[in-house]
């Protein structure tokens, strides 16, 4: 997908896949908050950045969220 964003990209190169639940239990967030993440309609928390960054061992940082606008 040409729009895709890095961390649904990340969640997809895992083998096996990480889903957005399995996801969202590692940052202690909500699926739907995930979900809204990859899809552009809510832009996380630095710290929540920041972790998303750790988790995926810095393929993700926090700078793929910068500058985002949130869709309405």
């Amino acid at each position: 997908m040409a729009n895709e964003h890095a961390l649904t990209s990340w969640r997809n190169a895992q083998n096996p896949k990480v889903s957005q639940i399995e996801l969202a239990e590692k940052l202690g967030v909500s699926r739907w908050m995930v979900n809204r993440i990859e899809r552009g309609e809510r832009n996380p928390s630095l710290k929540l950045a920041i972790r998303v960054q750790e988790i995926t061992g810095g393929v993700v940082t926090a700078k793929d969220f910068a500058g985002r606008e949130v869709q309405q």
